[in-house]
């Protein structure tokens, strides 16, 4: 039997605990709805309910720990092709193994995860350095992004601690989802029609200015290094970053002149 559920974690726990209740040896895949639909086989849709993720999620946790469950959650954020039958077997073998499934790290279907979770972790470590906030002219912070994984559920708990006296958003472009923190709450949500026209307030257009023509001016002409400068920060970042507006410091090869005013 193949499962679609909606591509949320709570909807994948919910089909996790759909899958026991009809019996694994019936599952066939675990699909986002809006995909490809199998020619051949039964198909089950899923409705996603809070309580029963609940279930699974504290099950997991008492069987295997909070680390195992911290492997789970970052390998579901990853934007690999086919994670949730990796993500399916792993909590399988964990309800049978327990506490040794850390026992099990060289093994393969550990490993997968493992694999997922790094690269989560990674891009979310990447992007906690390299994220512009900028002053709306309504005051708050706003940050684009667009990172290869859903790392912004990871980034919008980092940034409640650190700006917890902030009001702050931040847009993950690609998968069109937002986290907005305000008066203590962090509320995220998919946003229905992006506003091309971001207003930003009087004194960010002269610190944005002011910070790019600082980035050209801090750089030693004769060292300029593009193929390290890639190494460190791929381009596919740079339309995100400040500095980056200016054609100066995206180029590889030297150019003259102040910014224009």
């Amino acid at each position: 039997m193949y499962f679609f559920y909606d591509g949320t974690y709570v909807g994948f726990l919910t089909t996790v605990y759909e899958i026991y209740h009809h019996g694994t040896s019936h599952l066939e895949g675990i699909l986002m709805e809006g995909g490809e639909v199998p020619l051949f086989g039964a198909q089950s849709i899923v409705i996603t309910r809070l309580p029963d993720a609940e279930k699974v999620a504290a099950a997991f946790e008492k069987k295997c720990g909070k680390e195992a469950m911290r492997w789970m959650y970052r390998a579901f954020l990853s934007n690999e092709e086919g994670k949730e039958m990796k993500i399916f077997y792993f909590m399988k073998e964990g309800f049978k193994r327990e506490k040794k499934i850390y026992t099990c790290r060289k093994e393969p279907w550990v490993q997968d995860i493992l694999a997922m979770c790094r690269e989560v972790g990674n891009e979310a470590e990447k992007f906690r350095g390299i994220l512009r906030f900028s002053e709306l002219d309504d005051g708050m912070l706003y940050a684009v992004m667009k990172p290869d994984h859903h790392i912004l559920p990871l980034l919008a708990v980092h940034f409640q601690q650190r700006f917890s006296q902030k009001r702050w958003a931040i847009y993950d472009k690609g998968r069109r989802e937002a986290a907005i923190y305000e008066n203590g709450h962090l509320f995220m949500g998919m946003v229905e029609q992006e506003d091309q026209q971001v207003r930003y307030s009087g004194s960010e257009e002269d610190f944005r200015r002011l910070w790019k023509n600082y980035y050209r001016h801090m750089g030693i002409e004769e060292r300029r290094n593009p193929r390290e400068r890639r190494n460190f920060l791929p381009k596919k970042y740079w339309g995100l970053l400040t500095e980056m507006e200016d054609p100066y410091n995206r180029s590889d090869l030297p150019l003259k002149g102040e910014e224009k005013r």
